[in-house]
């Protein structure tokens, strides 16, 4: 208990520290996100404040590490570590009430913090849309389907178009329907057909029953639509998987591939918050590792030096993972589980070097 506490408050200030820093930060890039656009004090203090549990999130394997570092400094520096080596147990055993707190806390954010942070960003994504992108989102994925708002300008008409089913990210429309409106609000007539296909600035669609406001309704084949949606309209305007939590992604996951969209990022986020836990712990036994020969009257640049080596190549590893994860060149599952099996490993192999020193 006592090894826990000097833990937990070491990760504390550390998280204190290094939160103060980023939200200082955020809200300096905030302002200069928002230059020239009229935009309050107030709305940028709110871009900051929901944006701030999304970046904790991202630095809190940072935060684990370097408070568990300075924790094992401490203990070495008040010669707390050298007397409970001393009466025989191991480093291992010092490092294992720390793991346990880390294990704990992970599970804790990945149940209970990580729906209100899936919150916080989804309320940030429409505050910036609406204040720095100014842009509306061209597409809304809903149980029934995909919904886009877009622009015919060879109508002169604005259209909703829905479909009960997506494939190739969005840009093949299966059962589709168009309400066609004009700048007015007014309807102006409906287009059903059984599919679509995106090209550079139209629709092509096949098999399309025309019915206009007033006349009779037609049957088509084959028709050019014209539109102002691009693929990368679609896909930028959908979810960021960091605004669904983790109780609502596997459901979502099932969803879109139930739609025929890539559900790749998504699986990505979800097993990473699955095996945050397991890499906040081995992080802790990596500290533990490199902290194990050192003395009382050591300095501790050499430390210092070797964790920031460490940091670097396990930021590569896990980038690396990722693009490959993303690529399909890697199960989604395999790309988040070797990172912590990765840093254990190496963990091991420090520990195996300072014990032949």
């Amino acid at each position: 208990l006592y090894i826990l506490r000097k833990f937990l408050y070491s990760f504390l200030v550390t998280l204190l520290v290094l939160a103060s820093i980023l939200f200082i930060g955020d809200f300096v890039e905030q302002f200069r996100k928002s230059a020239g656009k009229g935009i309050s004090v107030n709305i940028i203090f709110q871009l900051t404040s929901l944006n701030f549990p999304n970046l904790l999130y991202f630095t809190l394997p940072l935060t684990v590490f370097a408070s568990s570092i300075i924790a094992f400094i401490l203990l070495i520096r008040g010669s707390e570590k050298i007397i409970i080596n001393a009466v025989g147990i191991s480093n291992l055993k010092i490092a294992l009430p720390a793991v346990i707190l880390f294990l704990s806390l992970g599970i804790v954010f990945i149940t209970a913090i990580n729906p209100l942070t899936a919150f916080f960003d989804e309320r940030y994504s429409e505050l910036e849309y609406k204040y720095i992108d100014r842009v509306d989102k061209f597409a809304s994925i809903t149980k029934n389907g995909l919904w886009l708002k877009q622009e015919n300008q060879s109508k002169n008409l604005s259209s909703v178009l829905y479909a009960k089913e997506i494939k190739e990210q969005g840009t093949y429309l299966i059962d589709f329907m168009i309400l066609e409106y004009d700048q007015n609000g007014l309807f102006q007539g409906r287009l059903d057909g059984t599919s679509a296909n995106l090209k550079d600035g139209y629709w092509e669609m096949k098999n399309t029953q025309i019915s206009p406001k007033f006349g009779e309704a037609s049957f088509e084949n084959e028709i050019i639509y014209q539109t102002n949606i691009k693929p990368e309209d679609i896909t930028d305007s959908l979810s960021s998987p960091t605004s669904i939590s983790i109780w609502r992604l596997v459901k979502f996951i099932s969803f879109l591939e139930g739609l025929g969209y890539s559900a790749i990022d998504f699986k990505l986020h979800l097993y990473e918050l699955i095996f945050l836990p397991f890499l906040m712990a081995s992080l802790v036994l990596l500290a533990s590792s490199i902290t194990r020969g050192m003395k009382q009257n050591d300095k501790f640049t050499r430390c210092i030096i070797i964790s920031l080596i460490l940091i670097f190549i396990i930021y590569f590893f896990s980038n690396l993972l990722d693009a490959l994860g993303s690529t399909s060149q890697l199960y989604p599952i395999l790309s988040k589980c070797f990172l912590p099996l990765f840093v254990t490993c190496l963990s091991i192999i420090i520990y195996q070097s300072n014990r032949i020193k």
